[in-house]
């Protein structure tokens, strides 16, 4: 933590000086050691010697240091660059292109700048920086909303408030984006609860900005495109939530939401209007859902893109109803681009936010958070939904402890949670054909006339049956009246064009792939890239061996390793299927001289051996 610090505080200090004092400071606060000096200089010259690859360097200047970051790139630095960009394109009334460069901006970003560093004095450096972050996010989602894209912040919003529930602003961007959604009675519990949080937190009443939407909800403004709430939401009672001090679990149960008077928190996404499909894993997951039993867990895991959240939110809103004390939907992050995932602390403090209590009442130690979540949850009946999980461990302290409560996992790993016993563990392949086929024709809309399957056959086949890429080809099309089905079916023919055709406004396969192979250690990335561009789709050890120069067994526990991950398939034992598009993919990535494809030493195997057929 010691280098941690002394680095931030001299790439805060953006090559000015910080003086030795100012590092003391940063590291030990009020009370640093006798040889704090020696310290900080040993800490220097530590960080010299890291940071000599990336061309940054640290010089002594006066009583301090300056560090020079040189060619290197700071994020914060790329941050400033598209916010002014941003405002240029404002300046001349282009507020799409200002949409992007603050999009652009704001994806630099996985989290609070150096959150985890345990530094008052750093943290209050920061917190300008960090603030300026928020405002840049409120000022883009303002603009998003005024073109009408309520509906596809509704997610973003949510994570927004449950992690910052006193910001006002978001709060009513967020109620705004619900009630234009027409999820009106959530709109109002969402307000509901933000006017208690200010009242218990700060002692304050909600400000204008959220005043007047609220307002807006109630006249039932025409620019709020759907009906006001119920009589029943407006006069939602007022009683603040019981809150939970850190118990044991085996302290008394906390009282249900409905005995408080309070609304039920409810943070499930919408469920999709366009699903298919999938018989016989809805009816398993219902089944198990709905049936008796302490503490069930259900698992839905397969490759990126394969419907699993999709899937698990179906299900949940199907059994919502027999969960009267909540339910609550938490994005882990464990396969998302440009994020990190969740850690134990973080999750805690979000699944506790998102069970109603204010976040300035939540402790700041794991122990302390796990046994706050234990009484949240004890003697409850909540449904619980832990979206892109990492692995077992990283839920492992966020399952509810009520025996009455359900949670269902998504993950691109094979769960196998022997230490959590779920109920039952749903693994999903690519849809059949004729599902994947009735979703393109839901999805391409009334622009074309209705495809025939014979039609549509040679699109699935290039999108591999993956429910992302056949939405990703129906969008495709619907945003080209003028091609027609054989076109699309030519370009996506074509593997240079075929990624770049299936993208979408989140990015598409490519970057769904990303999220997954970011994950992998450097073997299994090499050895999906020589799978990438070796000839055909199928594999064996023996193959693979000789392909990527390694022993049999070796080459047999990175085939494995794998198929857990989801970017192999097993048909038999023994035997390895690489999906089309996962192959297109590596087939593309660079290899570790930067360029695409196979290294000129591996060449020679790809040639002599070709993949099993």
């Amino acid at each position: 933590m010691k280098h941690q610090i002394v680095l931030g505080s001299l790439l805060t200090a953006e090559s000015r000086r910080t003086s030795i004092g100012r590092l003391v400071d940063s590291v030990w606060g009020t009370t640093p050691p006798s040889t704090a000096g020696k310290q900080i200089r040993n800490a220097v010259s530590d960080l010299r010697n890291i940071l000599a690859p990336s061309g940054a360097v640290i010089t002594p200047v006066a009583d301090g240091y300056q560090l020079d970051i040189g060619e290197a790139r700071l994020d914060l630095h790329e941050f400033r660059r598209h916010l002014a960009q941003a405002r240029t394109h404002l300046g001349h009334g282009r507020k799409p292109d200002a949409i992007v460069e603050f999009r652009a901006a704001l994806s630099l970003w996985t989290g609070p700048m150096l959150s985890g560093i345990e530094s008052a004095t750093l943290q209050a450096q920061v917190a300008g920086v960090n603030e300026g972050r928020l405002s840049v996010a409120e000022e883009c989602i303002d603009l998003e909303l005024a073109q009408d894209r309520h509906k596809s912040l509704v997610s973003e919003l949510a994570a927004w408030v449950a992690e910052y529930p006193l910001r006002e602003r978001m709060v009513a961007q967020y109620v705004l984006a619900l009630h234009r959604s027409g999820a009106r009675a959530r709109a109002f519990t969402v307000y509901e609860q933000a006017r208690r949080n200010l009242a218990e937190s700060l002692g304050l009443s909600p400000g204008p900005e959220l005043l007047e939407v609220h307002q807006l909800m109630l006249r039932e403004d025409t620019d709020a495109a759907a009906p006001a709430a119920t009589p029943a939401a407006r006069t939602a009672p007022s009683a603040p939530t019981v809150p939970f001090p850190g118990v044991s679990a085996s302290a008394e149960p906390a009282v249900s939401a409905a005995d408080a008077g309070a609304p039920a928190p409810d943070s499930l996404p919408f469920e999709s209007g366009h699903f298919v499909g999938r018989t016989a894993e809805v009816e398993v997951l219902l089944a198990e859902g709905t049936a008796p039993g302490a503490r069930r867990v259900l698992s839905v895991d397969g490759m990126g893109g394969v419907g699993k959240t999709t899937l698990a939110v179906y299900v949940a809103h199907r059994v919502a109803d027999r969960y009267p004390d909540g339910r609550i939907f938490l994005d882990l992050c464990g396969h998302t681009r440009h994020e990190d995932p969740l850690g134990h602390r973080a999750a805690l403090r979000r699944l506790l936010v998102l069970s109603g209590l204010p976040e300035g009442e939540l402790p700041d130690s794991v122990e302390a958070l796990v046994q706050m979540w234990r009484g949240r949850t004890t003697g409850r009946r909540m449904l619980v939904v832990l979206d892109n999980a990492v692995g077992a461990e990283q839920i492992r302290l966020l399952l509810p402890a009520g025996d009455e409560c359900l949670t269902l996992v998504t993950s691109r790993r094979r769960l196998t949670m022997t230490a959590l016993s779920p109920t039952r563990v749903v693994s999903l392949d690519p849809l059949p054909r004729e599902e994947g086929y009735a979703l393109f024709c839901r999805l391409l809309g009334k622009r074309h006339p209705a495809p025939r399957p014979d039609e549509v056959s040679g699109i699935l086949d290039h999108c591999g049956d993956l429910p992302l890429a056949v939405a990703a080809a129906a969008a495709r099309l619907r945003r080209r009246p003028s091609w027609q089905l054989w076109h699309l079916a030519q370009r996506l023919a074509d593997p240079a064009l075929r990624l770049a055709d299936l993208q979408t406004e989140h990015g598409g396969l490519e970057a769904c792939f990303d999220a997954s192979y970011r994950h992998l250690n450097a073997g299994q990335q090499r050895l999906l890239r020589l799978l990438g561009t070796a000839e055909g789709e199928r594999t064996n050890v023996a193959s693979t061996s000789l392909l990527a120069g390694l022993p049999p067994f070796v080459a047999e526990q990175m085939l494995e390793s794998l198929v857990d991950e989801h970017l192999l398939f097993q048909p038999e034992p023994g035997q390895y299927r690489m999906h089309p598009l996962v192959k297109t993919y590596c087939a593309q990535l660079p290899g570790q001289d930067g360029t695409s494809g196979p290294q000129p030493e591996q060449r020679g195997a790809l040639s002599a051996e070709p993949l099993a057929a």
